[in-house]
């Protein structure tokens, strides 16, 4: 008769096994775990990085096409103030000049309409101005006061002080003041057939940054200020706006214009990632188009 020897783990070897076992599952679990997190918070941040790109498109846009240097300002929540700012320490790496104190408004002017054709003579003297302000068959532009008009014949700028007649959708024939009391300076030959004078109209624009948002005025003019169209919100950076200097001590306004504009997004970067952020940073020179414009009769 065989005898049949059963052959099987001993329990210290049953308790080492288990032990290892356990020891490369804790390891895989926090392995797996860690790439999880590290994979959502990358995804979180370039979450927030698209936001502030494609959020902010239209503010660079605009700041690219300014048609004027950049003015800054400031903003307590009721009363907006120019800031006359001075050259500070701060090097920009980028441009190497130097950032001047910052605020949280930029103003500029911006293209508002034109070219529209000059449609009456106009003597040394003359201080009304008539266009056709029709587009097609579209009134896109209606002049105001505080706006720029622009002669390119003459290379001469006016402020509107007043507009005696208003262009309408039924009659789209406008007048302006402009602001030189002595007249316009020089005759204006627009009725003889073959000769086209025309001008362009500027506003006064600006963006803002209050409540934690970036808010844009299509029109900073007198009571309109008010009116403002968010752009982005959940914005950390409280005076994001700078101009640069030559150097630390020069006063001299450069029209370059500074952008550190920092972001969150906490609702798409969930729990524990609510820290995911996004910072733009730009220098934006105007492109001055079609003619540039001075900052004379630039008023807050």
């Amino acid at each position: 008769m065989s005898r049949f020897r059963h052959q099987a783990f001993t329990l210290v070897e049953l308790i080492v096994a288990t032990a290892v076992f356990a020891g490369v599952t804790v390891a895989l679990m926090t392995f797996s775990q860690t790439s999880l997190r590290l994979f959502a918070r990358n995804l979180s941040v370039n979450h927030s990085h698209d936001s502030v790109r494609v959020a902010d498109q239209q503010m660079l846009r605009d700041l690219h096409t300014a048609a004027s240097n950049f003015r800054l300002m400031s903003f307590d929540g009721t009363t907006y103030t120019d800031i006359s700012p001075a050259a500070t320490t701060d090097v920009d790496k980028l441009t190497q000049k130097f950032v001047s104190g910052r605020g949280n408004v930029v103003r500029f002017r911006q293209l508002a309409g034109g070219p529209y054709k000059l449609t009456t003579n106009a003597t040394p003297a003359s201080v009304n101005l008539t266009f056709d302000f029709s587009v097609g068959t579209t009134l896109p532009y209606v002049p105001q006061v505080g706006d720029k008009v622009v002669l390119p014949l003459i290379s001469r700028e006016y402020g509107i002080t007043a507009v005696p007649t208003v262009p309408t959708s039924g009659s789209r024939t406008g007048v302006v003041t402009i602001s030189d009391t002595s007249g316009l300076g020089f005759t204006v030959d627009a009725t003889t057939a073959g000769n086209v004078t025309t001008g362009y109209f500027y506003r006064e624009v600006a963006y803002s940054v209050w409540g934690g948002t970036l808010r844009f005025h299509k029109n900073f003019t007198g009571t309109n200020k008010t009116t403002v169209t968010q752009v982005r919100d959940r914005v950390t950076s409280t005076q994001p706006f700078g101009l640069l200097y030559p150097t630390a001590t020069s006063q001299v306004e450069n029209s370059a214009l500074r952008v550190s504009l920092e972001t969150y997004d906490p609702n798409y970067t969930g729990r524990k990632f609510s820290n995911g952020t996004a910072t733009i940073q730009a220098v934006i020179p105007p492109l001055n188009i079609p003619t540039p414009i001075s900052s004379t009769d630039y008023t807050p």
